[in-house]
């Protein structure tokens, strides 16, 4: 039949998402090629994998057994995947490492480049993506991920809270809205419902976005812009001397705690533990800009 390991992937990415379009960011390719594999994959399979329905792909019958077969042999290569990581106790090596596109860009690319300087043997992908990826599936080494309650198949530590607030421009384009009632505020979003129900939905249940874009920098140059206000994380948005508070006490949720985690297997590879300390002495060091405490704002 000539079923591939990576037709088998495509299977359990569209299995698992639930819609090609979700399989196909999930595997960093177009709809329209996870569409024409999929067909080419249940034409040499000889049977339909998935109910198209109205709420997306469901799995058949026997795609359900298949997936059961092909997601068992995913978690045990994964864990001879593990087994030989964990025993690398060579500094030089590839250590894949996922957060944030926000925070990657905000904060910690700068840092991962001092750690490059002082390890150069190290290779780091940094993975930005907003899609929690999956350590247990070896997706990805180390995380920092925005949580309240972290996956109990990981270990790691929580290193600190991560406070939002409501920010406008600074200077005469923001204030504005100082003088309006906020019922008549312009709030700036995202495209993506699931973020403004994360987000506005904790902060400001009220509160509805107007414009909408795609990524939180883009958020902050509209609000830059003085387009509107948005709620922005502070340890973005503090530094940023364009961006100003409209109101100056921080929002904090314990379900946007920061924590760094990796697979209990993996904790005894030392790029690994060394990457793990290095970025954890940074952000604590910086606890204050992260809980928006960071004195200097306007």
């Amino acid at each position: 039949m000539n079923i591939s390991w990576d037709d088998h992937r495509l299977f359990l990415a569209i299995a698992r998402a639930g819609t090609l379009t979700a399989a196909a960011a999930a595997l960093s390719v177009s709809q329209p090629t996870v569409s024409r594999r999929l067909e080419a994959i249940e034409r040499k399979l000889g049977a339909r994998l998935f109910q198209r329905t109205r709420k997306g792909y469901e799995l058949t019958e026997g795609g359900a057994e298949l997936f059961e077969t092909v997601a068992r042999v995913e978690e045990e290569l994964a864990e001879a995947d593990r087994s030989v990581f964990g025993r690398d106790q060579s500094i030089a090596g590839v250590l894949r490492f996922t957060s944030t596109e926000t925070f990657l860009n905000g904060y910690l690319g700068r840092h991962v480049w001092e750690f490059l300087q002082e390890n150069s043997a190290v290779e780091i992908p940094l993975i930005c993506t907003d899609t929690t990826l999956s350590l247990g599936r070896s997706e990805a080494d180390l995380a920092i991920r925005f949580t309240e309650k972290p996956p109990e198949t990981l270990v790691g530590q929580r290193l600190g809270k991560v406070a939002y607030a409501i920010y406008a421009a600074a200077g005469p384009t923001g204030d504005r809205f100082s003088c309006m009632e906020r019922a008549r505020w312009e709030w700036i979003g995202m495209h993506t419902e699931s973020f403004n129900r994360t987000i506005f939905g904790t902060f400001s249940p009220s509160s509805k976005p107007k414009h909408r874009v795609d990524s939180v920098s883009a958020m902050c140059g509209m609000v830059r812009a003085g387009l509107g206000v948005s709620i922005l994380p502070c340890y973005t948005a503090d530094p940023d001397p364009e961006l100003r508070r409209i109101d100056p006490n921080p929002l904090i949720d314990s379900r946007f705690d920061m924590w760094v985690l990796y697979h209990p297997n993996a904790r005894r590879t030392r790029r690994l533990r060394a990457f793990a300390e290095f970025v954890t002495d940074r952000i604590r060091s910086d606890l204050d800009l992260f809980e928006g405490r960071r004195s200097g704002l306007s």
